[in-house]
């Protein structure tokens, strides 16, 4: 699996970032509950956008595929699929939904 490097600063995403990391890691770290909240976090997203997400971390039943596959797949460069894929995660970690779901993921 490829290295993820979350590009921005935001401390929000960063955390959501690592959570989506130990995911594809750890499926089982999470209940089916939480995984359908996920989901439906996921859903928040542009459907471009939450396929990007999903393929990047490789999370929820999506296969993972390289930075430059999503890219090509977009018709964008890596840096802006990179760009999208940060974007994505600061939008979703603001978001009350991930603020609650938080407190149901066991660390």
């Amino acid at each position: 699996m490829e290295e993820k490097l979350f590009s921005g600063s935001d401390p929000l995403a960063k955390e959501l970032q690592s959570f989506l990391v130990r995911l594809h890691y750890e499926p089982e770290c999470i209940s089916h509950q939480v995984s359908h909240y996920l989901e439906h976090l996921t859903h928040l997203l542009e459907v471009a956008d939450e396929e990007a997400l999903l393929h990047y971390f490789g999370i929820l039943g999506h296969e993972q595929y390289s930075l430059d596959e999503i890219a090509d797949d977009n018709h964008l460069s890596p840096e802006q699929m990179m760009e999208h894929i940060d974007t994505s995660l600061h939008k979703l970690a603001i978001t009350p939904e991930w603020q609650m779901l938080k407190q149901f993921i066991k660390q």
